[in-house]
């Protein structure tokens, strides 16, 4: 059939921008039918962290999907102006629109079959790899998964048909509105950009940037943390845009109108070149530049948390097991204990009781703390909480013998902490850091991160809370010390918020931290492959257009050598933009991601600095790796090895 060979010549003449993009499809549909498989799962929602497991899975899936949209959107447009020429000529030598149209849904389809039996194919393939590191992620046992998950094959066709349906719809309505002059020379369609407006979207885009990055340096550990980084995360994708298209643009031009600056020969060549990539590649650098910065992200959010996890189940239970409580353990609930003790064969020792005022709920301002009252009474302006204890009882705890005279006191907090002069409860005391307090925990399992106030007395008016801590020793699996702490909680019948189990809180940190690492992971794989195809398909037409310039640099005098040396230096420097731009997003996110994780109750900077810097350095040299890549494919074109379409 006519239309087959055509598609099949066209194929064979443009594998250099087929194969990638084929390529990168088919994994990004694996990845998508990975994670419909495992969370269509049934094993995992019976456990105790099912529901928020699959959610994760549900949310990771949702933004794969839309980045496979967006890849496939923008890559589509980079094979159109491939392939425009093409569809012109055909119009040129007597083919009909319906032929032309005809023609476009028998490609896609094309290209739709293929990504779908490889995806497939490779996605029940390493679907069981990729859930036997969700499990040894989620410290969970072994857990049965079929080798075909029809419901996530269905799923996986019909979303992917949708898909390839909306982008022949755009090619569709662009062969409809073009004439064949216009497919024939597409740059003739360019839009022209000037006047007041674009100047005005130049400067509001380092205003949006400006404006993302004070948010994210402000943000203070609230309930309202989480949104005001999406607020952040908004302005920053709208700025980045901006600068990057239009912001940079200007700039360049400033340095153009200064003309002892720009009328040297080196600066000419390029400020000139600069302006003309900036133009033809300002929304491919944002994209990439953003796309860096989401893998960054990503990677260091999931990955701090979950090497974290020993930092924050010390934060909920110092010991292995903690109870509060208004009046204490009675004898009959210790005799309940050891009886318990003795039948699941473990052996408790170390018990601690002691005293301390309920957590009271409120905010600081400067050295002064307003309090809301207990948990159910605060409002959106909460962000700490407060517990005093005695001299007398934190000398018990820690073994030591602090005295305090007067209204001395000593704090301490995970988090920033208060010092000097500080007034709670209408008290002023002249407090001083403690480097160090080994009873800390966090009561009430809440968000916000405790205070401890130690001082000689405690105010009459606010409420006391007896804490009683222990430790035990068993020889078993995690599992059996689970099962322990359980069958102790209910024979006590204490709920959730007044007895925390170290192992029982492991395991649901470790399911909810390893879940979140496994979607980062998956996510992370689809945006390098998607970054990956982007910088390969930019070095193309870097590379068609470089080949213009080196012709034209010829001509007016340059010799080869400088001409070669200033196109490969501006190509660098292009290149390096996104990926200095994404760290500087990593640097201003690194606070506010910081005070959300605080509410996660994870406090260990130097371990998010640690990881922040790894994180970084993997991907510039990744991304230099990929730029020795791509650049070879760059340098066949820019000599005339490879011909344009």
């Amino acid at each position: 059939m006519l239309y087959f060979k055509l598609i099949n010549s066209s194929f064979k003449r443009n594998m250099r921008s087929y194969g990638p993009y084929l390529m990168a499809t088919i994994m990004l549909v694996a990845i998508n039918y990975i994670f419909l498989a495992i969370e269509a799962n049934s094993s995992l929602k019976k456990l105790n962290t099912g529901a928020v497991t699959s959610a994760m899975l549900d949310l990771g899936f949702k933004f794969i999907f839309l980045v496979t949209l967006a890849f496939l959107i923008y890559v589509n447009r980079f094979l159109w102006q491939q392939r425009s020429r093409e569809i012109g000529l055909y119009s040129m030598l007597g083919m009909t629109s319906h032929n032309l149209q005809l023609l476009t849904i028998i490609e896609k389809c094309y290209l739709m079959v293929i990504s779908l039996v490889a995806g497939l194919a490779f996605g029940i393939i390493f679907e069981k790899l990729a859930f036997l590191g969700f499990g040894y992620l989620l410290n969970i046992g072994h857990i049965s998964q079929p080798w075909f998950v029809s419901s996530a094959i269905t799923k996986t066709i019909i979303l992917t048909g949708c898909l390839f349906a909306i982008i022949m719809v755009i090619d569709l309505v662009k062969l409809h509105r073009l004439t064949p002059n216009q497919l024939w020379h597409p740059e003739a369609v360019t839009p022209k950009r000037h006047g007041i407006l674009y100047s005005i979207a130049g400067i509001l885009g380092f205003a949006l940037l400006i404006w993302a990055y004070y948010i994210t340096l402000t943000i203070k550990p609230k309930i309202s943390a989480i949104s005001h980084f999406l607020l952040a995360v908004i302005l920053l994708v709208i700025g980045t845009y901006l600068v990057f298209i239009i912001g940079s643009i200007i700039l360049l031009k400033l340095l153009q109108k200064n003309s002892h600056f720009y009328y040297k020969p080196r600066h000419f060549i390029a400020v000139s070149g600069m302006i003309q990539r900036m133009q033809q590649n300002g929304a491919s650098l944002a994209t990439i530049c953003l796309l860096c910065s989401s893998i960054l992200v990503i990677l260091f959010t999931s990955i701090t948390l979950y090497v974290g996890i020993g930092s924050t189940v010390k934060s909920y239970a110092p010991e292995d097991v903690v109870i509060t409580s208004n009046q204490g353990l009675t004898k009959e609930q210790k005799r309940v204990i050891n009886t318990s003790a003795r039948q699941h064969h473990a052996k408790i020792n170390h018990y601690l009781t002691y005293k301390m005022t309920t957590p009271q709920y409120g905010y600081w301002r400067d050295n002064k703390f307003i309090s809301q009252g207990s948990i159910q009474k605060m409002d959106s302006k909460a962000s700490s909480s407060v517990i005093l204890l005695t001299t007398n009882e934190y000398n018990r705890i820690t073994n030591q013998h602090v005295h305090l005279t007067g209204n001395e006191a000593l704090t301490y907090t995970n988090n920033k902490g208060h010092d000097g002069t500080l007034i709670v409860n209408n008290q002023k005391y002249h407090a001083r850091k403690l480097q160090h307090f080994s009873g800390y925990f966090n009561p009430d399992h809440s968000i916000y991160t405790p205070t401890f106030i130690i001082a000689n007395k405690l105010p009459k008016s606010l409420p006391l809370t007896t804490v009683t801590t222990f430790n035990y020793q068993l020889s078993g699996n995690q599992k059996q010390r689970i099962k322990f702490e359980n069958a102790l909680q209910a024979k006590l019948g204490i709920n959730n918020l007044s007895f925390t189990g170290k192992a029982t809180i492991t395991s649901l940190i470790n399911s909810l931290y390893g879940g979140l690492v496994f979607v980062g992971i998956l996510i992370s794989l689809a945006l390098a492959i998607t970054t990956t195809i982007v910088i390969y398909f930019k070095q193309i037409s870097e590379g068609y257009a470089d080949r213009k310039r080196f012709k034209t640099m010829q001509q007016v005098g340059l010799s080869e050598k400088e001409t070669v040396k200033s196109i490969h230096s501006q190509v660098l420097m292009v290149f390096l933009l996104p990926v200095v731009g994404a760290i500087v997003n990593l640097c201003f996110a690194i606070p506010a991601i910081r005070q959300i994780m605080i509410q996660l109750n994870f406090y260990n900077l130097p371990l998010m600095i640690t990881v922040g810097i790894i994180v970084a350095i993997s991907l510039l040299i990744l991304y230099l790796i990929l730029y020795g890549l791509t650049t070879r494919t760059y340098r066949q074109i820019v000599d005339g090895q490879v011909e344009e379409n």
